[in-house]
């Protein structure tokens, strides 16, 4: 069973980043048949804390503070290799940004859950979400057909409104 991360947990998580440069970006993808097949999960490096490991499940985003684990074979099923982002990723991009703040994004599930966190850097956003076991990742904000599935909190993790 997945238990949701709550609202106050995941803001815990993201307020100890704050006003800090985000240093590098590693990430987790399936591979099968020698072709790259899908982000598994990734993590979020800053200085002087530890490494923001961020999983999706289902419609729920799961953050945990933990380093990145080493890649794996899935016999059958592929392997998983485990490295540095890197552009074109999306999340590489923000490399050397500024985390100035976050808002939560609530999941399209039956029960209350983190679904996603709009991350605001001081070079733009980013928007990441999971939506039946798929990221959602996007500049900006949430793109029109992941919008309809999500509710992006009104007030910041640090109290500011959203526009």
């Amino acid at each position: 069973m997945v238990i949701p991360d709550g609202s106050a947990r995941t803001s815990v998580l993201l307020q100890a980043r704050l006003d800090l440069t985000l240093e590098s970006v590693t990430e987790e993808w399936h591979w099968y048949e020698n072709r790259q097949n899908a982000l598994l999960m990734f993590w979020l490096h800053f200085p002087g804390i530890p490494v923001l490991a961020v999983r999706g499940s289902g419609e729920m985003l799961r953050l945990a503070e933990s380093e990145p684990h080493s890649s794996y074979d899935m016999r059958e099923y592929g392997q998983s290799k485990v490295g540095p982002g890197r552009q074109p990723s999306l999340l590489a991009a923000f490399v050397g940004s500024r985390l100035r703040d976050a808002t939560l994004i609530w999941g399209y599930s039956t029960e209350p859950a983190v679904g996603g966190v709009l991350f605001q850097f001081d070079t733009g956003n980013l928007a990441v979400a999971s939506f039946c076991d798929e990221w959602v990742i996007a500049r900006d904000g949430l793109p029109p057909d992941a919008a309809r599935y999500h509710r992006v909190e009104a007030v910041t993790i640090t109290g500011c409104q959203t526009s």
